[in-house]
Formats: C-alpha cells, structure tokens, sequence
C-alpha cells in the first residue's frame, strides 16, 4: 500500500486545516481548489492521523480533533510546501447526511428545477379549473404562476439589470451561511421565515393548504381529490428542487463563498438552464466577502447556438470576458455582435477591458471537469480499506 512520510509540525497550521506531505500524493493528481473525500483511518500520538485519500493510506497531522471511521469533505488548499487540505463538510452527523443527500440528489439530477418549469402549464391549468376549496384562493395561484414566469430569462426579463439579484430572492434561496442551522431546522420540523412573496414561501403554503383539505376531506369528489394530489405532488417536487439548490449554495459559500444558480432560459423549443457560479475575490476591511470582483463561470445550451462557455473577471469596475462556442458559424455570429454587447456591458455601468469569442471542441467536458472540481460535487469515497 502506498504510503506517505509523516508531516512535520508546521507552524502555519490554520483552523480546520490537514496537512499531508506532497510525496506520492502529488504523483496522484492533487490539484489546486481540487475537492476531495477522505476518511479517518487512525489516530496516532497528538494531532497525527492516518486518512485514506485518493486510494492511498497518507500519514497527515490535523489542526482539529479528527475521529476514527469520520468522513470529510475536503477542498486542497496550497501545495506547498506541504499539501494542505481545508475541511468543507464533516459528514457524519444527521444533518450531514441530509446535506449530502440532497447533494447526491443535484448529482444525479441536476435539471430538476427545469423539470419543474415544464411543469407549470400544467399546473396553472389545474389551479384554474380544479374548483379549489375556499382555503386555497385564486390570488395565491395567480401570484405564484407570475413568480415562475419572473424567474425564467425571457424576452420579457431579459432587460431587468437586477434579474439575477431578483431571481435569488423570488425563488426563495436562502443563501444560509451555516449548514447546520439549514439542515437542524429542517430535521426538526421548522420552516425557516422566507420574505414574504418569494416562490418558496408561496408553494410551502399552497402545499399545507392542500394537504389539510385532502386530510379533513376523505370523501372529497374523485376528480377534485385526484387534482388536489397532483397540485401537491407538484408543490412537493418545486420545494425539494429549491430546498436542493438552497443546500448546493450552502455548501459552496462554506467552501467558496461563492453562489451557483441554475437560472430557467426561454428557447425556441421550450427551457433551457443556464448554470452561473460566481466567486468573489475581494474582502473588505473585516475580512468579509465582497463581489465587487468575482469570478464568473456560465455555462448553458442554446437551442440555435448549441453549447455555449462563457469566463468573466470583474474587477474595479472593469469586465475582461472570453465566450466558447464549438462550431465556427456561431464564433463568427457571436463576433459580429460583440460591439452590441460591449455597448449592454456598458450600459449597466461596467468598464470593458477585454471581450472575445473563441471557437473550442469539447465544451461538455469542460463543463464536467469544472463541475467535478467543486465542493458540491464530491463523490463519497468508498472506504475499501475496511
């Protein structure tokens, strides 16, 4: 079994930091901002552990009490001169399961919030025609069907400079600072205090409306009963598509401070979800993240354009931007409207330094690898050592 020197102390220790020695584990491919799983394998003399990382056993010494058999979530932050890892997420307690599960969730489907959206044609033709009891008044449908149509980007919110700021509070996210206050809320039944009028708060009450009169009502008109199930099934999906991106967010300001949004796009065929992630790279005075220069990543599928990349700086007030695309025809398209887009950028109030577009193959991979990169998308590591 590979194994690694045990690393000396090292006074630069921070708080929830590991340290490892870069031999062999270097060899393995640790990359820089790369997001890891590891699991406690021993506890040796003071702060010396053994972890198993990346299929190796690695002698490591931690800044914080670790226990045998704990799972982490780590994000690699410097390579030299040791390997230092900051811990994201201990993933042993129930609240930490519930996070990670709803991780899992976004894994294996990553589109449920568009699944949502296709949805809501439907679902408007059933708040409109199930003749719903008095506890559920046509104004709350009314209101939640203009919500869903103000979270899409559409012709009609495409020239709102504050879409994506108004998109975060109409959907209901969150933006916890603390998983553990999220998750410990949810597990013992409360329901945090959303602002009122926003997507979330709205659907939670459709949903106790419906239930209480599906609840007291057995005998209810088949028909109206079988609307009201499928108005709750609907809420029920919306709900557990925001709570997942609520947890998404959480994980990644823990680790980032940064926020990821999957924002609904109106096509021609339909929806599309464009997936922006923003790090910030500026602090203020005390320490406390700025966006005033961020990093931006989006990356969508346009039904015309096919797939689009798009890497954005912002810094004291100005914007450099490169867009991929994979096909040439669409590299001269989009070329031919920069000066459009500059006058847009322009107009909201930014300096442009740099704007390009660049044609490149292989535009879903890359979208992947980042991806993979983020503390969102750790896999749990398979603990073959037991």
């Amino acid at each position: 079994m590979p194994s690694a020197p045990i690393s000396p102390a090292q006074n630069s220790i921070t708080k929830n930091s590991i340290e490892i020695s870069r031999s062999n584990v270097a060899q393995k491919g640790v990359v820089l901002g790369e997001t890891l799983s590891v699991t406690v394998l021993e506890k040796s003399a003071g702060n010396k552990y053994t972890l198993a990382l990346k299929n190796m056993q690695i002698p490591a010494t931690s800044s914080v009490p670790l226990s045998v058999g704990e799972k982490l979530i780590v994000k690699v932050e410097s390579l030299q001169p040791q390997i230092t890892l900051n811990i994201v997420v201990n993933k042993n307690s129930t609240g930490d399961a519930q996070i990670n599960e709803n991780l899992r969730q976004w894994r294996v489907n990553p589109e449920s919030l568009l699944h949502v959206i296709n949805k809501v044609a439907e679902f408007a033709k059933l708040l409109q025609t199930a003749n719903l009891p008095a506890a559920i008044s046509q104004s709350h449908g009314d209101k939640l069907i203009k919500l869903f149509d103000d979270i899409i980007l559409s012709p009609r919110t495409k020239n709102n400079p504050l879409f994506l700021k108004e998109f975060v509070s109409k959907l209901g996210l969150l933006l916890e600072n603390s998983l553990r206050q999220l998750v410990a809320s949810a597990s013992q039944g409360k329901i945090d205090k959303p602002l009122e009028g926003n997507l979330k708060a709205l659907l939670l009450k459709l949903s106790a409306a419906v239930s209480e009169v599906l609840r007291e009502n057995p005998k209810l008109d088949i028909e109206l009963a079988a609307k009201l199930t499928n108005i709750s099934a609907f809420t029920g999906e919306a709900l557990k598509a925001i709570e997942v991106k609520q947890v998404l967010n959480s994980v990644f300001q823990l680790s980032d401070n940064g926020l990821v949004l999957q924002v609904p796009v109106a096509v021609a065929d339909g929806f599309r979800l464009a997936c922006i992630l923003i790090t910030p790279e500026d602090k203020n005075g005390q320490g406390q993240t700025k966006f005033s220069s961020c990093a931006v990543t989006i990356f969508l599928d346009l039904d015309l354009l096919g797939k689009i990349a798009v890497n954005a700086n912002i810094r004291e007030g100005g914007v450099s931007c490169v867009i991929k695309c994979e096909r040439e025809e669409v590299r001269d398209l989009i070329t031919n409207n920069l000066d459009e887009l500059k006058d847009s950028l322009s107009g909201t109030g930014y300096r442009v330094d740099y704007i390009d577009c660049v044609q490149e193959d292989g535009l879903m991979d890359e979208q992947e690898e980042f991806l993979a990169r983020q503390s969102f998308f750790a896999a749990d590591l398979v603990n073959f050592f037991v």
